[in-house]
């Protein structure tokens, strides 16, 4: 279940450079199973408490510290950026599965990371450290759905790795993420634009 429900966007996020930057940069962080409880409000003040999280976690932390005494729209703005830039850059496997298994369920998570249940619940659980591949597929997966949650609930967000689509040339996403893909290819760049079209043109 996703964490971020905002009800009420405070100055200056209520800005149109800001408040796209802020939300993403919410939804990517809670898409990584870092946020430690529910969002509601967007404000400065969340802002920086998220980047003290992610700074305790040892992600971005220069960026966390600007972004704990950013002020004006245009440092608010540079600092997201970057920390959203970090944050791409930054997989946390033991956290990312756990949301990613909350959020896609058992069958469809351990069908498109290709591994089998027993190696899940170890990679899960720190009994054993992902491998690249695996953790670079579930650090995309988390990308995806950063950008389906500003759209999808939950149960949305697994239909829409199901749905045919005439952008798929007729195929799921489901379909196109499976079998030793990586993030790189050409099938995964797609579902990860189609998912983030829908951050801008509303869902399709």
């Amino acid at each position: 279940m996703s964490n971020i429900h905002i009800t009420s966007v405070l100055p200056p996020f209520e800005e149109e450079q800001l408040y796209p930057r802020a939300t993403r940069f919410l939804r990517r962080a809670d898409a990584m199973g870092l946020l430690e409880e529910p969002i509601q409000e967007l404000s400065a003040d969340v802002v920086r408490r998220v980047a003290r999280i992610l700074s305790k976690r040892g992600l971005a932390s220069d960026l966390a510290a600007r972004l704990t005494v950013a002020t004006s729209r245009d440092e608010f703005v540079r600092y997201l950026d970057a920390a959203l830039r970090a944050l791409d850059e930054s997989p946390v496997p033991e956290a990312e599965l756990a949301k990613l298994h909350a959020i896609l369920g058992h069958e469809l998570l351990i069908e498109m990371l290709d591994i089998s249940a027993a190696s899940l619940q170890r990679y899960q659980s720190g009994d054993r450290d992902a491998p690249d591949a695996i953790a670079e597929r579930a650090h995309y997966l988390t990308s995806v759905i950063a950008a389906l949650e500003g759209t999808y609930n939950d149960f949305g967000v697994r239909r829409w790795f199901e749905r045919p689509r005439s952008v798929f040339n007729g195929r799921t996403a489901r379909q196109l993420l499976s079998r030793r893909w990586a993030p790189s290819d050409e099938a995964a760049r797609s579902v990860l634009a189609a998912a983030e079209s829908l951050q801008d043109l509303g869902a399709t």
